[in-house]
């Protein structure tokens, strides 16, 4: 671990980076990062196996502390303090001084002993204020410690991860403190209260909410006492809060407070259940007084099997990659396909594009016609025949259109044999049948995976398709230039048989998907844009993503003069390695925004738009090229956040028998949008120069991104849940309904 964290970062810097002496800070702050990544990436992924937890909560849960991060990020910057004390000297004094750095090593121990001590401190205390409240019920002894343990093991059988569990015990060990504000005579009392009694009673939920919303380090734990004696039918206290809209903590809370409450001891009550009636009876009240899935959990733990229902809610558990593949083969077999297919279709972009400008002896009009004729066939079928991945079953549209292209690619090499302008109506159908079948595709997320897992399965597939695309053109590269150092005929030829396999390939692994969704026969294939925009909950998300998309697209021929005009000399490395972090920013966003407890949200999106229209007009602000770079980066990882969060929220506003329409209908006005912005774009660069044309094109784009993310922030405002990102709605003001507390 250590000669894996520390040598390779030390080797990287040393032999990547300048030598120069003002390197040395960006030297060190690069060998931090790579350090700590590897470094808790490697003991994240061992903890996660060995304990068989996930490796994204394990993640967090370490990397979360922030006095832990901290000193390790003051550990690894010692090595640049390091290098300065040992470098060679006259009087070689930096041996001397090295030993002071055993300075940072007892920093970094006492900061984390101080952090293990605090945490300890923080269960000790949250102990005693439970003992302390059960003693002054004298009926209800270690009441509140049993509820704070079952609590956290039954989210950690709804897979809710480590903090949330945390939270749950610590909402338990605390659920009952509103009862200090509950006189002895009501709370002692050994027979059934009265109506007058049970007012006072019933508000002390609202008491010990308020109490701890005060404090806040606690805020998250108020909302789960307020509510924890909320009934899932909505006769629960003290809102009167129903189903989905009570916080996902508070429903656990509840079955944990009645199970201990029918199962201990109560004077008043000298018949106890034992565990198993207990569970019995509240199963009876599943889906009433409970909700089925913590009811479920209750039995799970006691080895009973689950309640046969029907119709059951979504568990709001924290979404994980390893979690959607596993309990989604299909899906993972269409992540698979997607990202093998998006691996080849560079492939065959750069072998169409070189084969013609050879051809043609480097004429960029025959260039331009190829994006034309691919340009024509995407408008073409988004526009007249979008309904076609809703009215055929798109299993079967998949794989035949999928094996269509691996046969026309596997001609292609013939075909054009007799004339290379053959090659035109060749990627007109490619095109044609792309704007088919990536629509289909997204359109079948919805159908593979649960409802509160398609924001993160979009994420996914979004990722995967930036980094096989990347790994494609670097694929293709490689292939020309091998081909040109060993003199290998008709390299493009490779290229276009190799991605005919993969197309192929993808064609078999989407034929083991038992169901992809489609197959409306009373859809009509044309009219798709029309319907869609019938649909009032897509309006605003398309008009968003039309507008989002021509900004975006105004820098594609801006970035290629912006590289020219940092690196005069050096245009064309610069532009390869501003589109390498380009690629990676937009990878690395589609990761965090898998993250978001609300993807598919107006005000995602408009996050992601804001930090690229920010970060983007701060390009404009210097010629240094690793500070265009960084800030290329940041912008990038907007853009991947803006792009699920669109994407995710049309295909939830969508219903199965109009998906298909609806992403056909965004695959096509994205593709207007970007033809036009490209050109206004490459207008506005060649109207005010080399030097100041790339400048005013970020410079339009950002401010109309920054004012579109601005509008889509405003629009999108909402009440959150401060658990799971539910909203609380208007039952929030609702008062509770009357009759008897559930106890």
């Amino acid at each position: 671990m250590l000669c894996i964290a520390h040598a390779f970062p030390s080797l990287a810097v040393a032999y990547l980076l300048p030598s120069d002496p003002w390197s040395l800070p960006i030297k060190t702050g690069a060998y931090v990062l790579m350090s700590i990544a590897v470094n808790y990436l490697m003991a994240a992924r061992a903890l996660s196996f060995v304990s068989r937890t996930s490796f994204w909560a394990t993640l967090e849960q370490n990397v979360g502390g922030l006095s832990t991060l901290t000193s390790t990020v003051i550990l690894n910057f010692s090595g640049g303090i390091l290098y300065l004390v040992l470098a060679e000297t006259p009087d070689n004094v930096g041996y001397l001084m090295a030993p002071a750095l055993f300075g940072f090593i007892l920093a970094v121990r006492g900061n984390v002993a101080d952090a293990q001590r605090q945490t300890e401190l923080k269960d000790q205390t949250l102990e005693l204020a439970a003992q302390a409240l059960d003693a002054r019920d004298r009926y209800t002894e270690s009441h509140s410690i049993r509820v704070a343990e079952l609590s956290g093991r039954l989210g950690e059988h709804l897979e809710l991860g480590d903090r949330e569990c945390d939270l749950l015990r610590t909402a338990g060990s605390l659920h009952d403190l509103g009862k200090i504000g509950v006189r002895d005579d009501i709370l002692n009392k050994p027979g059934p209260l009265t109506d007058e009694e049970w007012e006072v009673m019933r508000k002390h939920p609202d008491i010990g909410a308020d109490m701890i919303a005060q404090h806040s380090a606690l805020t998250a734990v108020a909302p789960l006492v307020r509510h924890h004696h909320e009934r899932w039918d909505g006769s629960g206290y003290p809102a009167g809060l129903k189903g989905d809209v009570i916080p996902f903590g508070a429903r656990i809370l509840s079955v944990a407070d009645s199970f201990d409450t029918i199962t201990g001891t109560r004077l008043y009550r000298r018949s106890l259940m034992t565990p198993l009636e207990g569970v019995e009876d509240i199963s009876r009240r599943a889906s009433h007084w409970y909700d089925p899935n913590v009811v479920d959990a209750l039995r799970a733990l006691h080895g009973m099997e689950p309640l046969p229902l029907s119709d059951r809610p979504q568990v709001p558990r924290r979404i994980t990659a390893w979690n959607v593949l596993r309990s989604n083969p299909g899906f993972a077999r269409l992540l698979a396909a997607i990202g093998i297919s998006g691996l080849g279709d560079p492939l065959t972009q750069v072998a169409a594009l070189v084969s013609i400008y050879v051809a043609t002896g480097g004429k960029t009009l025959a260039v331009a016609a190829a994006f034309i004729a691919q340009a024509a066939a995407t408008i073409l079928m988004g526009g007249a025949l979008g309904g076609i991945a809703d009215r055929f079953a798109r299993k079967r549209l998949v794989v035949y259109l999928e094996l269509a292209r691996a046969a026309l690619l596997v001609a292609t090499p013939f075909v054009v044999a007799s004339s290379i302008w053959m090659l035109v109506p060749v990627l007109f159908v490619l095109a044609a049948i792309n704007s088919v079948v990536a629509p289909a595709k997204q359109a079948a997320v919805p159908t593979l995976v649960a409802p509160g897992q398609v924001g993160k399965a979009n994420s996914m597939v979004t990722a995967t398709m930036t980094a096989c695309g990347a790994l494609g053109f670097g694929l293709a590269g490689a292939t020309l230039a091998l081909a040109q150092q060993f003199t290998i005929p008709h390299p493009t030829t490779v290229l276009f048989i190799t991605d005919a396999v993969t197309f192929a390939v993808a064609a078999l692994l989407v034929a083991r998907i038992p169901f992809l969704g489609g197959g409306t026969t009373t859809t009509r294939v044309t009219g798709a844009w029309r319907r869609t925009w019938a649909l009032d909950a897509v309006r605003s998300h398309l008009t968003v993503g039309a507008m989002a998309a021509f900004l975006l697209a105004m820098s594609f021929p801006a970035l290629l003069a912006l590289a020219y005009r940092i690196e005069p000399q050096a245009g064309g490395p610069t532009y390869s390695v501003l589109e390498l972090v380009l690629s990676a920013g937009l990878f690395i966003g589609s990761l965090v925004v898998g993250r978001s407890q609300a993807i598919g949200s107006m005000r995602t999106a408009g996050v992601g738009l804001l930090v690229t229209g920010l970060f983007s007009l701060a390009m404009t602000l210097t010629n240094e090229v690793y500070f265009v770079a960084a800030a290329l980066f940041i912008a990038s990882l907007g853009n991947a956040i803006y792009w699920v969060a669109n994407q995710t929220a049309l295909v939830e506003a969508a219903d199965a028998s109009n998906r298909g329409s609806v992403m056909a209908t965004r695959f096509g006005l994205v593709q207007t949008a970007s033809i036009a912005g490209a050109a206004v774009g490459g207008f506005v660069t060649q109207a005010y120069g080399p030097q100041n044309g790339p400048l005013v094109a970020y410079g339009v784009l950002a401010i109309g991104l920054i004012l579109l993310g601005m509008f889509a922030l405003a629009a999108g405002r909402q009440t959150i849940n401060p658990l799971h990102g539910l909203p609380y709605e208007e039952a929030m003001l609702r008062p509770a309904e009357v009759g008897s507390p559930a106890e």
